[in-house]
């Protein structure tokens, strides 16, 4: 099936279900790409938060200002890799890196590349899923569905 090639999920689970609100960060340096990720998420109905940042060294800032206390941690987030200033790999290695409520926090990465290596090396930094950009709206709007098994795992299955 056309829609679903560009769809890799791993092991790690989301936030506990029944939340209902969550809070997310998406990584996007392309504003359409941000505005169909948001899109992705009203279709499918996810009550969120979404932080839009268009850079790595920005989401390192956020993660420096959620460890220090001020600002909230995300429930997911969502990772371009191809990135101004600091790249998604940067920025994963680095969460990875921190205290412990960041090494289990769900991450999708959202990448028009198909890499074979990058695949490989993200899912060595224990993301959640990969999903390849595709140029097909409707196609890209199966994100939401995956970022709804992620964050409410219960509900999904």
């Amino acid at each position: 099936m056309a829609g679903v090639e560009h769809v890799q999920e791993t092991g790690r689970s989301g936030p506990a279900p029944g939340s209902g609100h969550y809070r997310v960060i998406v990584v996007e340096d392309n504003r359409a790409d941000a505005l169909l990720v948001q899109h992705a998420f009203e279709m499918h109905r996810i009550n969120a938060e979404i932080t839009i940042l268009p850079d790595g060294e920005g989401m390192i800032a956020a993660l420096d200002r959620i460890e220090a206390g001020a600002i909230p941690p995300p429930d997911l987030i969502l990772l371009d890799l191809n990135l101004p200033r600091r790249d998604g790999f940067e920025v994963l290695t680095d969460l990875r890196q921190r205290s412990s409520w960041c090494k289990d926090l769900p991450v999708v990465i959202v990448t028009s590349s198909d890499a074979a290596r990058d695949r490989e090396t993200t899912s060595n930094l224990g993301i959640n899923a990969y999903f390849r950009k595709p140029s097909d709206y409707d196609q890209f709007m199966q994100l939401g569905e995956l970022v709804r098994r992620i964050l409410e795992p219960a509900a999904a299955g």
